[in-house]
């Protein structure tokens, strides 16, 4: 409305009614006239939203500021209560990877056993009883990598010029996807348990259908420390025992938090709980012992 019409009357163009012009008063804001009777009161309204849109805009931001605040309590809560169980799921998803790739590997070792009657021995030897190369090697034509077992030679050690050649070829079911430098520096995660009372004493590899306890474990998870895997090398139980920790070669564990993973000779897997005795323990390892062990101590998963 232009200003010189503020504060002005006549009658209405159109149908003759008084009109009466808005003032200002001294704020600046429109004042708009009431006309009752003969009489001319002043209504000191303010001027409508339609020509305040600031303060549409004001409550707009505050409206967007109490969305935005509830959303980030309803994100904070959720996260609170979902990661404890999405931990869980990675956990559980992380030690089936695992189980899935060594019981690849006791495949592999129970088929070696039906060929020749019993396990590998954990190390090819020379004449001199000199430790050559690993029982992996051993297994490779059960595991579908007979071209690469073909390459090697055994009658050489491991870290032969040939034979050291071909340690950038391991095979991904030697490692595991829960160490984060085993398949970049070609080093195994997954041993056997050698000595007098296991499956590999001195005398020689024994095969499953010697093993009367079940479960009996076969293979067993360690953090990697050899050099290659094709180098010689397994936990052995008359010399370090059996136990949870984290030193590579001589504990098992190290890679799941709380427990380790074995599989039997029967290709389960099993789920060890730190909280194990060491009795109970070595028990799982000893194909004849006859050892009672509480079921609550460890899982088995088929």
């Amino acid at each position: 409305m232009a200003e010189e019409y503020l504060g002005h009357s006549g009658p209405c163009a159109a149908c003759g009614k008084p009109v009466l012009m808005p003032t200002r008063d001294s704020s600046r804001r429109l004042v708009y006239p009431v006309q009752t009777g003969k009489q001319l009161q002043v209504d000191l309204r303010p001027e409508s939203s339609e020509q305040r849109p600031e303060d549409d805009r004001g409550l707009l931001r505050a409206m967007l500021a109490i969305s935005s605040i509830s959303l980030l309590v309803i994100l904070a809560v959720g996260i609170w209560v979902g990661l404890p169980a999405l931990r869980r799921q990675m956990s559980i998803a992380a030690c089936n990877s695992d189980l899935d790739r060594m019981k690849v590997i006791v495949t592999a070792l129970n088929a070696y056993c039906d060929r020749y009657g019993s396990y590998p021995t954990p190390q090819v030897v020379d004449k001199a009883g000199k430790p050559l190369l690993s029982w992996r090697v051993l297994i490779l034509p059960f595991m579908g990598y007979g071209d690469l077992y073909e390459q090697f030679a055994l009658d050489q050690s491991w870290d032969s010029p040939l034979n050291l050649s071909l340690i950038g070829q391991m095979p991904r079911e030697f490692c595991s996807s829960n160490s984060p430098d085993a398949w970049g520096n070609k080093q195994p995660n997954y041993v056997l348990v050698t000595g007098s009372l296991t499956l590999f004493p001195g005398s020689g590899p024994l095969g499953y259908k010697q093993a009367s306890d079940a479960p009996t474990l076969l293979l067993v998870e360690t953090l990697n420390g050899v050099t290659g895997w094709t180098e010689p090398g397994e936990i052995d139980m008359d010399t370090v025992g059996v136990s949870f920790g984290t030193l590579p070669m001589q504990s098992i564990g190290g890679l799941h938090h709380g427990v380790a993973l074995g599989v039997d000779t029967q290709g389960n897997g099993v789920i060890i709980p730190k909280t194990i005795s060491k009795r109970d323990l070595e028990a799982l390892v000893t194909p004849n012992g006859a050892e009672l062990i509480a079921s609550k101590d460890f899982s088995v998963y088929p």
